[in-house]
């Protein structure tokens, strides 16, 4: 998608011995004025690494200086993390919060495979334009058996085709 909107995504290799958490310094060594996105995960699947506070701090101090860069938090495993994690939202660090978009939801939490319900929680500027591109696009996310059903319901209605 980002090459589909003219962006060139810069995928930085993790590796175990870092408990596949994005070191500073390799962010740090690739970020650069035209850069305009930063997507995090924390928690991530399928490692389950999470963000320890200090090393999103460290991530924060290098996107502040870059003042048109966003960053996009998916933090859809919130609730689903082991002792002794914890969680911290990138919006919640200090000067995040106006530069985040927070990608979160209920499905993985509460084992509601297939509902994909989830959210962005971000300023109400960015919530808005994302909005008005989910909108044209959610119809088919839906399981096929519902597209199966309204093909059969409108032909019936509609088409010369029987069934």
């Amino acid at each position: 998608m980002a090459r589909l909107a003219g962006a060139t995504p810069v995928i930085l290799p993790t590796s175990i011995s870092d408990n596949f958490l994005l070191k500073p310094e390799s962010l740090a060594s690739v970020i650069t004025e035209k850069s305009r996105l930063l997507i995090l995960c924390s928690p991530s699947n399928p490692t389950g690494s999470v963000y320890p506070k200090e090393l999103l701090e460290e991530i924060a101090a290098i996107v502040k200086k870059y003042p048109r860069l966003l960053v996009l938090s998916d933090e859809i495993y919130e609730h689903i993390i082991y002792h002794p994690a914890k969680h911290t939202s990138f919006a919640a660090l200090p000067g995040m919060y106006d530069r985040t978009l927070t990608v979160n939801g209920f499905s993985k939490a509460f084992a509601m495979t297939g509902w994909r319900l989830g959210y962005l929680a971000a300023p109400k500027h960015f919530v808005s334009a994302c909005g008005k591109i989910q909108s044209q696009a959610q119809l088919t996310r839906d399981p096929k058996f519902v597209f199966t059903s309204l093909i059969q319901q409108h032909c019936t209605r509609k088409c010369p085709i029987h069934w």
